[in-house]
């Protein structure tokens, strides 16, 4: 392994780097983005229990006592219940961007590590090549060990750089995956408890409803 890291030359380093980020990465993501940490099942169903019996100062400790995404969101829904809908509304979309930011953290690292590697190695053949004309050009294509240095170096890179790109990109594709699966999980919920709370004076759809029912009474 040292053998063929040498014999890629001095950029094998930056690309080995690299693939250590990439996968630091990727094991932290996977630890971290799972449903019931962000919108925990029991949690959800507790604090709508609570919201449809009216409870709202008990749901709100609730939230207190809870340290998830969902408990963000829903604190800040349940503090501004009072707000016409579509302030409501705005309240939980700026709480869940807050939420969404955590959960898409190091896409844009792991991003960069798949358009860089690749170019690493790039650069890596391009030194190989250098390093074979130079032989070249000083000892012709007799000094086989020299130019065989070179190719080396040419190849090794471009191997090395694409080896740590393709997982990577794999490895973003996973977490994006996930973080976005959570993300529609917390949207569903919070529209959910925003429906809830809204009395129909204060809803649109529940106002036409409520309309609708006098006239047709």
């Amino acid at each position: 392994m040292f053998l063929i890291i040498e014999k890629g030359g001095i950029l094998m380093y930056p690309i080995i780097f690299l693939s250590v980020i990439a996968l630091a990465i990727f094991m932290e993501r996977l630890y971290t983005l799972r449903k019931d940490k962000y919108v925990p099942t029991a949690f959800t169903a507790k604090l709508k229990e609570l919201i449809g019996k009216g409870m709202y100062g008990d749901a709100r400790n609730l939230c207190d006592l809870q340290d998830n995404a969902m408990a963000r969101v829903a604190a800040q829904v349940i503090d501004n219940k009072d707000a016409p809908w579509e302030q409501l509304v705005t309240v939980a979309e700026d709480a869940g961007k807050q939420e969404a930011d955590k959960l898409e953290r190091f896409q844009d690292t792991m991003s960069t590590i798949v358009a860089i590697a690749p170019l690493l190695g790039l650069l890596g053949t391009v030194f190989g090549m250098i390093r074979i004309f130079q032989v070249l050009s000083t000892g012709g294509v007799g000094n086989a060990e020299a130019l065989s240095g070179g190719i080396a170096e040419a190849l090794l890179t471009t191997a090395a750089g694409l080896s740590v790109a393709i997982p990577a990109q794999i490895f973003h594709y996973i977490i994006k995956y996930r973080s976005d699966l959570i993300i529609k999980e917390l949207e569903r919920n919070t529209l959910e408890l925003i429906t809830m709370v809204s009395t129909p004076a204060l809803n649109p759809a529940g106002s036409a409803n409520q309309t609708d029912s006098a006239q047709g009474e």
